[in-house]
């Protein structure tokens, strides 16, 4: 098992590079001629009182070269019970940028925004509206001045002495060239216009200092941030195997915290995603900082003390070495259980949201395919509670088919697929493989209008 799973986490390693690329001024994109002649999704029936949007998602799609495709953002039917499932019901086409979009995510007041992996558009927003007809479109994508920074990961929206900020991960921070690259991007969320770019690299602060190195998810409680250190974009310069505590009322950085253990495949332990368990989620919980670690395999609580505000001594709370899970990434929850995806082999494990910060298990495993990641919650025609899963790591292309794109043996943890399952039971209903159907990769899943986002991260 572990051998195997060297293996695969030297694979994941190395899909994370082929996001760099030189820099290039940011621009704005209008709508395509192809975007215009894109199809509108179907309206619903005269008599019914269903909301056909919940079960519909917005994914961001990679085009496969060998295969003649390009980068495209799409809406889907994702309702097994549904004559359209599987179906694109609308796609707008992307310019060809140096990396693909990444992330997508809506801000409190409903603006879509994506984060995209290279340098000439690492923080983009999307106009995602309706037209006469009230169906839902794309506009335009519009690429955001970031002053530099490179390489978007993750977007969070917070409230700090009673102002709104949009906080944005860098990996590649000001410069993918630096090799203890980094940076936090701090956002007026209204005009999108930099506030600040908190920058601490390892090399050019004092021994024993704070710093921020690759930063990738983060998470956020009163006025203590968390962002984790995961990997350098060009896979060559170094893996994190902490945690860096900002504290936003000066917007500096004031704590680095390790979260590792054994080094199951001999790597740092790569913190990925990370959640501050907070009373918004849980009402009277104990707050905490949850992080999953992709080469650690294992998912970590460190305690925070409220009243002092400082954090205690990190715990391990889940050991995928042990338990046959490798890859841990995405925290995703609704209004009764936590969900963590692990890409390796391609499964979400489920918890009792009202006994966090402890992982309590709530269920049996969701069974999903290689490279389980993004997912959604919402209901089937009929009323059945149903989560989708976005089986996919990064979209790298297949060696086998000589794609310039590829790493060896990506395939393994890429299935290219979305699996739909009842959430009650775990059972998977229904897949569908974008690479067989539509030539494509599939990189992230969203709900429509949010119309299915509980909490994520």
């Amino acid at each position: 098992m572990i051998k195997l799973m060297h293996i695969i986490a030297l694979i994941t390693l190395v899909a994370i590079s082929g996001c760099s690329e030189n820099n290039k001024e940011p621009r704005t994109t209008g709508e395509s001629d192809e975007a215009s002649q894109a199809k509108p999704a179907a309206p619903a029936p005269a008599d019914s009182d269903q909301n056909i949007e919940e079960s519909q998602a917005v994914v961001l799609l990679s085009g496969l070269p060998t295969l003649d495709t390009t980068d495209s953002i799409a809406i889907v039917e994702l309702d097994p019970e549904s004559e359209n499932f599987g179906n694109i019901l609308y796609e707008y086409p992307l310019p060809k940028y140096d990396a693909p979009l990444h992330h997508l995510y809506y801000s409190p007041n409903g603006r879509l925004y994506a984060t995209g992996l290279g340098t000439e558009c690492s923080l983009a927003e999307i106009g995602l509206v309706r037209n006469a007809q009230s169906e839902p479109q794309i506009k335009d994508v519009t690429c955001l001045d970031t002053q530099g920074q490179q390489v978007g990961e993750d977007i969070m929206w917070h409230s700090v002495n009673g102002k709104n900020f949009m906080f944005v991960t860098f990996m590649g921070g000001t410069g993918v060239d630096q090799k203890d690259a980094g940076s936090v991007g701090v956002f007026d969320p209204q005009t999108n216009e930099v506030i600040k770019v908190i920058e601490a690299r390892k090399s050019q602060v004092a021994e024993g200092e704070p710093f921020i190195m690759y930063p990738h998810g983060i998470s956020a409680y009163g006025d203590r941030m968390v962002v984790t250190s995961t990997s350098h974009p060009n896979l060559k310069d170094g893996v994190g195997n902490s945690v860096t505590i900002i504290d936003l009322n000066t917007l500096e950085p004031i704590e680095n915290i390790i979260t590792e253990d054994s080094k199951p495949v001999g790597f740092p332990s790569s913190p990925v995603e990370v959640l501050f368990v907070r009373p918004s989620i849980v009402e009277g919980v104990e707050p905490a900082v949850l992080v999953n670690t992709m080469f650690g395999f294992e998912t970590w609580k460190i305690p925070y003390n409220e009243s002092d505000r400082s954090f205690g001594t990190p715990e391990k709370l889940y050991d995928g070495a042990e338990n046959g899970t490798g890859v841990p990434l995405e925290f995703y929850g609704n209004e009764t259980e936590l969900f963590i995806s692990h890409a390796v082999p391609g499964v979400v494990k489920r918890y009792d949201l009202q006994q966090l910060p402890d992982l309590v298990s709530s269920g049996a495993d969701i069974q999903a395919e290689a490279g389980a990641h993004h997912m959604i919650f919402f209901k089937s025609a009929s009323g059945r509670d149903l989560v989708a899963i976005q089986n996919n790591l990064l979209n790298l292309g297949n060696a086998e088919d000589n794609d310039p794109t590829d790493v060896d043996f990506i395939a393994k943890i890429n299935a290219h697929s979305v699996t739909v399952h009842d959430l009650k039971t775990g059972e998977k209903l229904a897949t569908v493989n974008f690479k067989d159907k539509y030539q494509k990769g599939i990189d992230n899943i969203e709900s429509l209008f949010g119309s299915g986002f509980v909490h994520h991260h």
